[in-house]
């Protein structure tokens, strides 16, 4: 591949990235209220693939816009230490200040 090429896939990339960014707080927000388990989040973004979501997770994770605890003993956890298969989720306040408007986020597009 040239150097073209690669740069345009970077490109398409970046902007899924943002897009699946905003579509998974979204549905964080629809699901609001407990925890919801992240083998449900992919059944119902079943055209992302697995690794998209879980670099959404993580980012949203990392940014402080959800939390993340393990669904066997409750306790919190990161995407980087527990399986994706024992994961669960739910929306912090900043979260819900980017899907309000409150706040804004360049790497999240609503």
């Amino acid at each position: 591949m040239n150097y073209e090429t690669d740069k345009i896939k970077r490109e398409i990339e970046n902007g899924n990235f943002f897009v699946n960014n905003g579509r998974v707080l979204q549905l964080l927000n629809v699901l609001s209220g407990d925890y919801k388990k992240l083998t449900e989040i992919k059944f119902v973004l079943s055209d992302m693939e697995e690794y998209e979501i879980v670099k959404s997770i993580d980012y949203l994770y990392e940014s402080g816009y959800i939390k993340l605890r393990n669904v066997e003993t409750g306790k919190p956890a990161a995407l980087a230490d527990t399986s994706f298969k024992l994961l669960s989720a739910k929306l912090t306040a900043d979260g819900i200040r980017v899907l309000v408007g409150k706040k804004t986020d360049v790497c999240i597009e609503l």
